[in-house]
């Protein structure tokens, strides 16, 4: 039977009113007067407050444990009441603002007794059908209404112990009265969350207040898990600075403290927020796809999500875990990094098909720092990159880069199209601008970045003055005087024509030499030239090995290709 108290419990019970039905944003300093040490704060996340993992870890604790733990962290049995003697009976939650005393204690929620069934029991209970951590309803408890410590909890506590129909702008609603609605409510709410439900903060960027008045301000918060939404439906504020810098105390009149106390429960009394029970590093991370369309796999339940994948969905994975029934299940790079506890099935994966196409500008690219030529299904590295390579097919991966694979290759081995840089290939002024021929007729014009034909030129002299060393030792390709960026004949397909000389005069042999054919280099031995022998010369020859050759007036008349070297020469 429960009975009210005199003036003086009237009194407390007034204060202990007040101080539950603040706004669930405020801060936990309960009536028992327990000194908590705070958590370290500075590793709040906002984005990341708790793992899928652990929120659905809904056998962290047997019940047994479940009772232990209540019953360490209550201390009833150490406080008497103010009235000794009176045994106010059991708790009926009808009847706000009563408590339940036996004897002369008060009972705390370790030894409490709802219609038959221990707290324990139904947090335990609402774990295990609803999948959820007791750790976390434990904390929820403790965030809430302060049941896990307080020393003389009450009815209105209970009728609403964990704040579920309790908006921070309204009244608590009839409709979810009682300890036990309250916890299985609960645990209803974060398991249709994780299980990909409706959230009014989803995976991804949302704006979240710092307070309900809205004037307080807020941010944008990457929220990275199902778990953290699922917080944010509850309690949909963060904490601001000063109330992160307060520990478990009250910060200024913009702070909330819900999501803040929660993880702060959390890392006190249960180790912190992880999951690396879960997740292990794949031996080889490599690109697969979903060979039928499926659901992503949440692995803290064993189930499906709602979240619908397509067949054919290509992505690269780096990490995985055993699910309950023993089958792999393999996670994004995407979800890795933003810590999304979600996986495909491996047995609904397969190793991709690239399909290769053809680069709509097949051409030269640049290597930079970072290229590499990768096996692309796994990304490591198989080769080193020249300076300049030359591409003409493509595939393009799931995040908008494409890789890029060299002409003549085949497989998927290929280069980063965001490791490469555009051909920019220098081009410099000719030694010796000159006039050239071609070597065969309509010899073709390239453009060497692009590598294709843009013109041909004739058998006609043609004066050209800048170069361009073509890539991996290509040779030089020469620049028409006056051409467009990059338009150039390859210097293979030219040939030295003669010129005339300036300044047409006699020299004189500086030592004993012969005639050479300035076509083919060839030497002439027959005849042969001596020192201080005059000469006189006419036309003149850039030849092969890079030496001018003078030809004499006699072999000029006669149109043969015979000429002395300018090095065996000297002015008179």
């Amino acid at each position: 039977m429960s009975v009210r108290g005199g003036k003086k419990i009237w009194l407390v019970a007034l204060m202990v009113f007040v101080a539950v039905f603040l706004f669930t944003f405020l801060t936990a300093k309960f009536k028992n007067n327990i000194d908590v040490e705070a958590a370290n704060l500075a590793n709040f996340d906002p984005g990341y407050i708790i793992s899928d993992y652990q929120m659905g870890n809904y056998n962290s604790m047997s019940e047994a444990e479940i009772w232990n733990f209540l019953k360490q962290k209550g201390n009833c049995n150490d406080t008497r009441i103010w009235q000794t003697g009176n045994n106010l009976g059991y708790l009926s939650e009808s009847a706000p603002y009563s408590w339940h005393v036996s004897d002369g204690h008060y009972v705390c929620l370790a030894d409490e007794n709802f219609s038959g069934e221990s707290a324990a029991h139904i947090i335990w209970q609402a774990a295990q059908d609803y999948r959820i951590n007791p750790q976390v309803l434990i904390v929820l408890l403790q965030k809430e209404q302060g049941l896990i410590t307080d020393s003389f909890p009450n009815s209105v506590q209970y009728r609403s112990a964990t704040g579920y129909g309790c908006p921070d702008t309204a009244a608590c609603s009839s409709r979810y009265y009682g300890f036990k609605n309250q916890v299985r409510n609960a645990a209803a709410l974060f398991r249709t969350v994780l299980d990909g439900g409706w959230t009014n903060y989803p995976l991804g960027n949302n704006y979240i207040q710092y307070n309900p008045n809205s004037g307080c301000g807020g941010s944008w918060v990457n929220v990275r898990s199902l778990a953290t939404s699922a917080l944010y439906r509850y309690t949909p504020y963060q904490p601001n600075a000063s109330a992160l810098a307060a520990g478990y105390g009250a910060g200024d009149s913009c702070g909330a403290y819900g999501n803040r106390n929660f993880y702060s429960y959390f890392e006190d009394w249960f180790g912190g927020i992880t999951d690396e029970e879960l997740w292990y590093k794949m031996e080889t991370p490599r690109y697969l796809t979903t060979n039928i369309e499926t659901k992503y796999y949440n692995p803290s339940t064993s189930s499906y999500t709602n979240e619908t994948i397509s067949s054919s969905m290509i992505a690269y994975y780096s990490t995985k875990t055993v699910v309950k029934d023993g089958r792999m299940c393999l996670r994004t790079e995407q979800d890795e990094k933003n810590k999304i506890n979600r996986c495909v099935l491996y047995d609904e994966l397969t190793v991709v098909d690239w399909s290769w196409g053809s680069m709509e500008t097949p051409r030269y690219m640049k290597s930079g720092l970072s290229s590499e030529v990768i096996d692309l299904t796994t990304r490591r590295k198989v080769a080193n990159t020249r300076e300049y390579e030359y591409y003409d097919s493509r595939v393009g991966l799931p995040n908008g880069d494409m890789c890029l694979r060299i002409k003549g290759q085949s497989g998927n081995n290929c280069v980063l199209y965001s490791s490469l840089k555009e051909a920019n290939y220098e081009i410099s002024k000719m030694q010796e601008p000159r006039y050239l021929v071609a070597t065969r007729s309509e010899a073709k014009v390239w453009d060497p970045v692009k590598n294709i034909q843009v013109g041909t030129i004739n058998g006609d002299k043609i004066f050209y003055n800048k170069k361009i060393n073509l890539p991996n030792g290509g040779g030089m390709c020469l620049m028409v005087s006056g051409s467009s960026k990059y338009a150039c004949v390859k210097y293979e397909d030219l040939g030295e024509t003669w010129v005339e000389m300036e300044r047409p005069r006699e020299m004189v042999m500086n030592r004993q030499s012969y005639k050479v054919n300035a076509l083919d280099l060839s030497t002439s031995y027959d005849i042969t030239l001596v020192v201080g022998m005059r000469r006189m010369f006419v036309r003149k020859r850039f030849m092969r090995d890079n030496n001018w050759c003078l030809q004499t007036e006699y072999d000029a008349d006669r149109g043969t290709d015979y000429c002395i070297r300018y090095n065996e020469l000297s002015e008179i």
